[in-house]
Protein backbone atom coordinates (compact mmCIF):
# COMPACT_ATOMS: atom_id res chain seq x y z
CA UNK A 1 0.00 0.00 0.00
CA UNK A 2 2.93 2.22 1.02
CA UNK A 3 4.51 1.71 -2.55
CA UNK A 4 0.75 2.72 -4.24
CA UNK A 5 0.70 5.68 -2.70
CA UNK A 6 3.94 6.65 -3.61
CA UNK A 7 3.35 6.23 -7.38
CA UNK A 8 0.33 8.10 -6.56
CA UNK A 9 1.93 10.98 -5.40
CA UNK A 10 4.83 10.78 -8.25
CA UNK A 11 1.88 10.92 -10.81
CA UNK A 12 0.55 13.58 -9.24
CA UNK A 13 3.89 15.74 -9.42
CA UNK A 14 4.56 14.74 -12.89
CA UNK A 15 1.12 15.21 -14.67
CA UNK A 16 2.72 17.91 -15.98
CA UNK A 17 4.77 16.83 -18.30
CA UNK A 18 1.18 14.96 -19.54
CA UNK A 19 0.19 18.18 -21.47
CA UNK A 20 3.65 19.85 -22.30
CA UNK A 21 6.70 18.55 -23.10
CA UNK A 22 10.00 18.32 -20.93
CA UNK A 23 11.97 21.45 -20.84
CA UNK A 24 14.80 21.86 -23.89
CA UNK A 25 12.91 18.47 -25.92
CA UNK A 26 10.27 16.99 -27.32
CA UNK A 27 9.30 14.41 -24.82
CA UNK A 28 6.13 13.81 -22.73
CA UNK A 29 4.88 11.56 -19.84
CA UNK A 30 3.44 8.52 -21.97
CA UNK A 31 3.58 6.42 -18.73
CA UNK A 32 3.97 6.17 -14.86
CA UNK A 33 3.34 2.49 -12.90
CA UNK A 34 4.81 0.47 -10.05
CA UNK A 35 7.54 -1.21 -11.30
CA UNK A 36 8.71 -3.57 -8.58
CA UNK A 37 10.44 -1.43 -6.09
CA UNK A 38 10.71 0.96 -9.06
CA UNK A 39 8.34 3.35 -10.80
CA UNK A 40 8.60 2.67 -14.78
CA UNK A 41 7.93 5.90 -16.47
CA UNK A 42 7.43 5.82 -20.74
CA UNK A 43 8.83 8.78 -21.97
CA UNK A 44 7.63 9.79 -25.68
CA UNK A 45 6.99 11.88 -28.64
CA UNK A 46 4.97 11.68 -31.88
CA UNK A 47 8.33 11.43 -33.96
CA UNK A 48 10.69 8.58 -32.70
CA UNK A 49 8.32 6.74 -30.45
CA UNK A 50 9.02 5.89 -26.71
CA UNK A 51 11.68 4.76 -23.84
CA UNK A 52 10.67 3.56 -20.91
CA UNK A 53 13.15 4.09 -17.31
CA UNK A 54 13.27 2.75 -14.16
CA UNK A 55 13.72 5.02 -11.77
CA UNK A 56 14.18 4.24 -7.73
CA UNK A 57 11.31 4.49 -4.89
CA UNK A 58 14.21 4.70 -1.79
CA UNK A 59 17.10 6.11 -1.01
CA UNK A 60 20.10 3.19 -1.29
CA UNK A 61 21.65 4.64 1.74
CA UNK A 62 18.88 5.11 4.07
CA UNK A 63 16.06 3.54 2.67
CA UNK A 64 14.08 6.40 2.93
CA UNK A 65 11.32 7.37 0.35
CA UNK A 66 12.84 9.55 -2.32
CA UNK A 67 10.73 13.23 -1.41
CA UNK A 68 8.64 13.02 -5.15
CA UNK A 69 9.67 16.45 -6.40
CA UNK A 70 13.27 14.85 -7.06
CA UNK A 71 11.44 13.29 -9.96
CA UNK A 72 10.86 16.50 -11.75
CA UNK A 73 14.87 17.50 -11.73
CA UNK A 74 15.38 13.65 -12.38
CA UNK A 75 13.02 13.42 -15.17
CA UNK A 76 14.24 16.71 -17.00
CA UNK A 77 17.81 15.47 -16.67
CA UNK A 78 16.81 11.97 -18.25
CA UNK A 79 14.49 13.66 -21.27
CA UNK A 80 17.94 16.05 -22.33
CA UNK A 81 20.06 13.22 -22.10
CA UNK A 82 18.03 11.22 -24.11
CA UNK A 83 17.57 13.77 -26.95
CA UNK A 84 21.10 14.32 -27.07
CA UNK A 85 21.36 10.36 -27.53
CA UNK A 86 18.37 9.99 -29.59
CA UNK A 87 17.83 6.65 -27.20
CA UNK A 88 13.78 6.99 -28.02
CA UNK A 89 12.73 3.60 -29.77
CA UNK A 90 11.11 3.22 -33.16
CA UNK A 91 7.39 4.15 -33.17
CA UNK A 92 6.71 0.24 -33.44
CA UNK A 93 9.21 -1.06 -30.92
CA UNK A 94 8.94 -1.19 -27.09
CA UNK A 95 12.19 -0.24 -26.28
CA UNK A 96 14.34 -1.31 -23.42
CA UNK A 97 13.95 -0.37 -20.18
CA UNK A 98 16.94 2.20 -18.75
CA UNK A 99 17.77 1.20 -15.22
CA UNK A 100 18.60 3.60 -12.44
CA UNK A 101 22.51 2.35 -12.60
CA UNK A 102 22.76 3.40 -16.28
CA UNK A 103 21.02 6.62 -15.60
CA UNK A 104 23.70 6.98 -12.71
CA UNK A 105 26.78 6.38 -14.24
CA UNK A 106 25.73 8.53 -16.77
CA UNK A 107 25.62 10.99 -14.27
CA UNK A 108 22.03 11.76 -15.20
CA UNK A 109 20.18 11.65 -12.13
CA UNK A 110 20.95 14.23 -9.29
CA UNK A 111 21.29 13.01 -5.62
CA UNK A 112 19.48 15.76 -3.80
CA UNK A 113 16.06 17.49 -6.09
CA UNK A 114 16.61 19.75 -8.56
CA UNK A 115 14.44 22.64 -8.07
CA UNK A 116 13.99 25.59 -10.47
CA UNK A 117 12.22 29.66 -9.81
CA UNK A 118 9.12 27.77 -11.99
CA UNK A 119 9.05 24.45 -9.80
CA UNK A 120 9.16 26.59 -6.63
CA UNK A 121 6.65 28.95 -8.16
CA UNK A 122 4.28 26.01 -8.74
CA UNK A 123 4.73 24.23 -5.72
CA UNK A 124 3.57 27.75 -3.74
CA UNK A 125 0.68 28.36 -6.63
CA UNK A 126 -0.18 24.53 -6.10
CA UNK A 127 -0.17 24.90 -2.32
CA UNK A 128 -2.61 27.42 -1.46
CA UNK A 129 -4.91 26.95 -4.53
CA UNK A 130 -5.76 22.86 -2.71
CA UNK A 131 -3.76 20.86 -5.25
CA UNK A 132 -3.84 17.39 -3.86
CA UNK A 133 -0.46 16.95 -4.47
CA UNK A 134 0.04 19.01 -1.50
CA UNK A 135 -3.00 18.16 0.86
CA UNK A 136 -4.12 14.58 1.09
CA UNK A 137 -3.97 13.18 -2.29
CA UNK A 138 -6.21 10.57 -2.78
CA UNK A 139 -5.29 9.98 -5.97
CA UNK A 140 -9.10 9.64 -6.75
CA UNK A 141 -12.82 11.46 -7.44
CA UNK A 142 -13.87 8.39 -5.63
CA UNK A 143 -11.13 7.24 -2.94
CA UNK A 144 -13.80 4.37 -1.97
CA UNK A 145 -13.76 2.81 -5.18
CA UNK A 146 -10.61 3.48 -6.50
CA UNK A 147 -7.04 4.95 -6.09
CA UNK A 148 -5.04 5.53 -9.32
CA UNK A 149 -1.55 4.32 -9.17
CA UNK A 150 -0.14 4.76 -12.84
CA UNK A 151 -1.24 5.30 -16.72
CA UNK A 152 0.41 3.94 -20.02
CA UNK A 153 -0.47 5.70 -23.73
CA UNK A 154 0.62 2.48 -25.20
CA UNK A 155 -0.80 3.74 -28.51
CA UNK A 156 -2.34 7.51 -30.11
CA UNK A 157 -5.66 7.89 -28.50
CA UNK A 158 -5.61 4.98 -26.06
CA UNK A 159 -4.64 4.81 -22.59
CA UNK A 160 -4.32 2.58 -20.07
CA UNK A 161 -5.04 3.35 -16.33
CA UNK A 162 -4.02 1.36 -13.57
CA UNK A 163 -6.59 1.58 -10.44
CA UNK A 164 -6.40 -0.36 -7.31
CA UNK A 165 -9.23 -1.39 -6.07
CA UNK A 166 -10.47 -3.89 -3.10
CA UNK A 167 -6.73 -4.47 -2.54
CA UNK A 168 -5.47 -5.52 -6.47
CA UNK A 169 -4.74 -3.62 -8.98
CA UNK A 170 -6.61 -3.31 -12.02
CA UNK A 171 -5.88 -2.21 -15.81
CA UNK A 172 -8.72 -0.39 -17.60
CA UNK A 173 -8.24 0.87 -21.37
CA UNK A 174 -9.80 4.16 -22.13
CA UNK A 175 -10.07 6.41 -25.31
CA UNK A 176 -8.88 9.55 -25.50
CA UNK A 177 -10.55 10.74 -28.66
CA UNK A 178 -14.29 10.42 -29.80
CA UNK A 179 -14.92 6.60 -31.24
CA UNK A 180 -17.34 7.93 -33.89
CA UNK A 181 -15.09 11.49 -34.95
CA UNK A 182 -11.69 10.83 -33.59
CA UNK A 183 -11.09 14.08 -32.05
CA UNK A 184 -9.56 14.26 -28.75
CA UNK A 185 -11.95 14.28 -26.04
CA UNK A 186 -13.09 17.21 -24.59
CA UNK A 187 -12.43 18.14 -21.14
CA UNK A 188 -14.31 17.25 -18.72
CA UNK A 189 -15.58 15.08 -16.12
CA UNK A 190 -16.91 12.09 -18.29
CA UNK A 191 -14.39 9.80 -17.45
CA UNK A 192 -14.67 9.87 -14.07
CA UNK A 193 -18.24 10.22 -13.93
CA UNK A 194 -18.57 6.32 -15.92
CA UNK A 195 -15.84 4.93 -13.94
CA UNK A 196 -17.91 5.94 -10.93
CA UNK A 197 -20.75 4.15 -12.17
CA UNK A 198 -18.59 1.17 -13.08
CA UNK A 199 -17.19 0.34 -10.18
CA UNK A 200 -20.04 0.54 -8.60
CA UNK A 201 -20.16 -2.14 -5.90
CA UNK A 202 -23.63 -2.93 -6.40
CA UNK A 203 -23.47 -3.58 -10.05
CA UNK A 204 -20.18 -5.95 -10.52
CA UNK A 205 -21.30 -7.64 -13.44
CA UNK A 206 -20.92 -4.47 -15.30
CA UNK A 207 -17.43 -4.79 -15.28
CA UNK A 208 -17.16 -8.26 -15.38
CA UNK A 209 -18.73 -7.96 -18.88
CA UNK A 210 -15.49 -6.06 -20.06
CA UNK A 211 -12.73 -8.28 -19.06
CA UNK A 212 -10.06 -8.84 -21.77
CA UNK A 213 -8.99 -12.27 -21.19
CA UNK A 214 -5.78 -12.09 -24.06
CA UNK A 215 -4.70 -9.13 -22.18
CA UNK A 216 -0.98 -10.25 -20.85
CA UNK A 217 -0.16 -7.24 -18.06
CA UNK A 218 2.27 -8.30 -15.49
CA UNK A 219 1.66 -4.65 -13.63
CA UNK A 220 -2.00 -6.08 -13.22
CA UNK A 221 -4.54 -8.45 -12.53
CA UNK A 222 -6.93 -7.91 -14.88
CA UNK A 223 -7.35 -5.77 -17.77
CA UNK A 224 -10.77 -4.03 -18.99
CA UNK A 225 -11.57 -2.70 -22.17
CA UNK A 226 -13.35 0.46 -21.57
CA UNK A 227 -12.51 1.92 -25.21
CA UNK A 228 -16.43 2.20 -26.59
CA UNK A 229 -17.94 1.96 -23.13
CA UNK A 230 -16.66 5.08 -21.71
Amino acid sequence: MAMDKHCTRVLLTLRRYIGVPLPGTELYVRGLRPAGNSIRLRLGDSQSGSLLVDLPTRRAESDEWIPTWWYVGALRGIARWATDHQTAAGVRAEPEVIGADTLTEAGVLPHDADVTDADSLDYVIGDLAGDPLWHGAAGSAAPDLYRMVGFDAHSPGFVRVYLVRDGRTIGLDLATRDTKTAEPRTVGWWASTKLIALLNPDDEQTLAAHRRDDADDPYCEAVYDLTEWA
